[in-house]
């Protein structure tokens, strides 16, 4: 956002929508109801009984694995842009998929998925930053529903960037998401180490033992047992991603 109409959006019309809740509720709202954003900083955590804490602007309730230790997301005048940073929380926040360091603020973009603490591979939590209606897509390239899926086995929301086993959740990291979409765009075929490495890291430098590391990861977070995988299997060369 840099022109004046973009800081008028972002300061009058942005959003968070609760996409996920895996227990208890945010205080005053719906799964699936906006949280509007102004410029004043909002913070975001489970609230505490002590009279001399601070008091959450959005108020997780029900859930303990969501910390006491709050979650800001601030606008920044100056930069013309949200930001969010994790003041120290037990379980972790999480951006796309990738852990925040603690006290250290990250620029939102819109369409954003912010995670609130992850507990056997699931975030607890899950909100969307949206910067205003403007952005919404069209007819055209529309999302696909959020709603997790029904069936059993494994499943994939490409457009939402989510993945599921039996209805449940799967947190992948940034780098693991990559490796799945090559995964996933190959299926039931194999797909060679040197590839997957071109395909996530281009001409960077990686090794064999980096995508084999990473393939561990990911088999721990979707496998109901990695040591007999049925999603991702092991090929000559490489991996084949079984639905």
């Amino acid at each position: 956002m840099h022109n004046c109409a973009c800081h008028e959006i972002s300061m009058k019309d942005a959003y968070l929508t609760i996409e996920k809740l895996v227990q208890g509720r945010i205080e005053g709202y719906k799964e699936q109801e906006r949280i509007p954003l102004g410029t004043d900083s909002v913070l975001i955590a489970r609230p505490s009984m002590g009279s001399d804490s601070v008091v959450p602007d959005i108020r997780v309730i029900g859930d303990d694995y969501i910390s006491r230790t709050p979650v800001e997301i601030s606008y920044e005048f100056g930069r013309d842009c949200y930001q969010i940073s994790d003041g120290g929380t037990t379980n972790g926040t999480f951006l796309n998929g990738e852990r925040l360091e603690n006290n250290r603020a990250y620029r939102l973009e819109d369409n954003d998925l912010i995670g609130l603490a992850v507990v056997q591979w699931e975030l607890r939590v899950i909100l969307r930053f949206r910067q205003s209606d403007a952005t919404l897509p069209g007819e055209v390239g529309q999302e696909e529903p959020w709603k997790p899926p029904s069936e059993e086995g494994l499943s994939v929301n490409l457009a939402a960037r989510r993945v599921f086993e039996n209805g449940r959740e799967i947190s992948l990291t940034k780098t693991e998401w990559k490796i799945f979409e090559v995964l996933h765009a190959n299926q039931g075929m194999v797909c060679l180490l040197n590839e997957i490495s071109m395909q996530v890291w281009g001409d960077e430098a990686s090794t064999s033992e980096l995508v084999v590391q990473h393939i561990r990861n990911i088999r721990v977070k979707v496998e109901p047992n990695p040591m007999t995988p049925r999603y991702i299997m092991t090929r000559p060369g490489g991996y084949l991603l079984d639905m």
